[in-house]
């Protein structure tokens, strides 16, 4: 992964009876976003099949860190910090 893609992590919700994040990495010409637990990837607007074949493998690798930051995150903490 090179310095300037950026990684943005979702809490976790519910699909179906499923708990999930959705992970969207962005650059400056492309996004992608893809959701965990299992990588699927839902969209991609610029990167190149040599790019995703990357960002997967950095989401294989990280799939458990970014999943708790996931756990952690709290909207309405947020909300009411601000």
């Amino acid at each position: 992964m090179n310095s300037e893609m950026k990684v943005n992590v979702s809490p976790v919700t519910r699909l179906g009876d499923k708990r999930v994040a959705y992970v969207l990495f962005t650059d400056k010409n492309a996004s992608a976003e893809f959701i965990i637990p299992g990588g699927a990837l839902i969209n991609n607007k610029g990167f190149d099949e040599k790019k995703l074949v990357e960002i997967r493998d950095y989401l294989e690798c990280e799939q458990d860190n970014l999943f708790q930051v996931a756990k952690e995150l709290n909207p309405m903490r947020s909300f009411m910090r601000d």
